[in-house]
């Protein structure tokens, strides 16, 4: 009876150091990759959604073998970090903007040339062919593996001192810019002076009068309550700019033949789920910053900037390739 009662004992036992190492609900097997996915924007913003998704469609897809952590609100760094860790393979996944990987990938600044994209139809028309699949084949010569082009709207000017109507009024005001030179250039031909500075720094700069304004879409102003500091948003939409998913190359090269097809075909199915969510929310964005003070208008004539900003396709021909710009005009018509 006594050996009984200590078999029964050993099993409750054993037992529970089981449940202690798998933990209730988890799967029997650990997964066989643990990999984190970078992203300065805050969990309440849309493109956070997407990240999420994706995350759990990798995951569904490899029955388990792959579990990928989203690091939201900059937990990581700031986007030159993330483009880096990646190129290292410290960070497996990032999802930045386009602007700043563009540094890393000339043909990549393609995409942040000013007044670039007639619409939102024509930029989809042109990242979804052949185009968008250069720009990413171009990507693993820099040690990335692209996966997918996220809409993330227009960049308009947001200023603490007044609205912007005319190339007049850019004159004398510091903006902040993301370390982009298509952009820092478009923000300087505008009147401006372009000041090239962290997201996490913007709000404080901003407070303390470090810079007058910056530029970006209703969501990330919201994101980052922006509107408290920064209450005049302006349509310039001088740039559209997308938000790009990538993964390290060399992790990504490690990975099972299974598992890399798991990746890219969770990453195709986000697509459409991100400009959705996208879409949705930019109305509502818009709503809740005019409920807390924003002042929104339109400019005068935006051709006036649309002159300004041209030479600088001219400028960038030597460096993304005149035939490539002319494409991307061309694409649609």
């Amino acid at each position: 009876m006594r050996c009984q009662r200590c078999a029964a004992m050993f099993m409750v036992c054993a037992i529970v150091a089981m449940s202690l190492v798998i933990g209730v609900g988890s799967p029997l097997y650990a997964a066989t990759y643990n990999w984190k996915l970078a992203s300065v924007l805050p969990d309440s913003h849309p493109v956070h959604q997407a990240l999420v998704a994706f995350a759990e469609k990798v995951n569904e897809k490899t029955n388990g073998e792959v579990v990928i952590t989203v690091y939201p609100a900059g937990q990581l760094g700031q986007e030159k970090d993330y483009i880096e860790g990646a190129q290292l393979g410290s960070i497996e996944i990032t999802k930045v903007s386009s602007a700043p990987l563009g540094q890393f990938s000339k043909t990549l600044q393609v995409v942040s040339l000013p007044f670039i994209w007639r619409n939102l139809e024509h930029q989809h028309l042109v990242l979804d062919g052949p185009i968008g699949e250069r720009l990413m084949a171009d990507l693993e010569a820099s040690g990335f593996k692209g996966l997918a082009f996220f809409d993330a709207g227009s960049r308009n000017v947001t200023t603490s001192v007044r609205p912007i109507r005319t190339p007049d009024d850019m004159k004398g005001l510091k903006i902040r810019v993301m370390q982009s030179e298509p952009l820092i250039e478009t923000i300087n031909a505008l009147g401006a002076t372009a000041v090239p500075m962290g997201q996490s720094e913007v709000y404080v700069a901003l407070q303390q009068k470090v810079i007058d304004g910056w530029e970006n879409n209703e969501p990330t102003v919201l994101s980052f309550n922006m509107q408290e500091v920064a209450k005049y948003f302006s349509y310039t939409g001088h740039v559209s700019i997308p938000d790009i998913l990538i993964m390290s190359k060399q992790i990504f090269d490690s990975a099972s033949p299974e598992v890399q097809a798991a990746i890219l075909e969770a990453a195709q199915e986000t697509i459409p789920l991100q400009r959705q969510i996208w879409a949705d929310y930019v109305g509502e964005a818009t709503a809740q910053l005019k409920e807390k003070g924003m002042e929104f208008n339109e400019v005068d004539d935006i051709t006036a900037f649309q002159a300004l900003a041209a030479p600088i396709h001219k400028q960038f021909e030597p460096i993304v390739g005149a035939d490539l710009i002319q494409a991307i005009m061309d694409a649609g018509k």
